[in-house]
């Protein structure tokens, strides 16, 4: 585990969305909620590309993008990084949605529509699960 000034280092993040204003406001969540270095990707292979360069702690990733869909990029993440923590964050509520992404993998399912506050409770969640993982717990 690497240390900065005597602290762990804080968790990384990838925002992998095609609309700007929603990366926007998710890299500030996750700012807010305790995450260290967050990149940001606007399409699919993008993503993927960031993904696989940075190995980020914890993925947000949105489903409904042109190229490859959220699903798919789920599926190649998680095919060739089984403990990736991979966190779909979707205007889609759709029950068949939500299974299939439990089965691909995928750590948790969160609605763009939630309130804030229980976005960014949700986020601290999965920051914490990430930064364990990444301690070695």
């Amino acid at each position: 585990m690497s240390k900065i000034f005597g602290m762990a280092e804080l968790p990384s993040a990838l925002i992998v969305d095609d609309e700007q204003h929603v990366r926007v406001f998710l890299r500030t969540m996750l700012q807010v909620a305790g995450a260290g270095e967050v990149w940001e990707a606007g399409t699919g292979p993008q993503g993927l590309e960031a993904y696989f360069q940075h190995k980020p702690a914890i993925t947000l990733l949105d489903l409904s993008m042109p190229g490859p869909t959220g699903l798919e990029i789920l599926a190649l993440i998680m095919k060739s990084d089984p403990d990736a923590i991979v966190v779909i964050v979707t205007s889609l509520n759709e029950r068949e949605t939500v299974l299939e992404c439990e089965r691909l993998g995928a750590a948790g399912f969160l609605l763009k529509s939630r309130p804030k506050d229980e976005l960014l409770a949700a986020m601290k969640e999965f920051l914490a699960e990430a930064s364990e993982a990444q301690d070695g717990g």
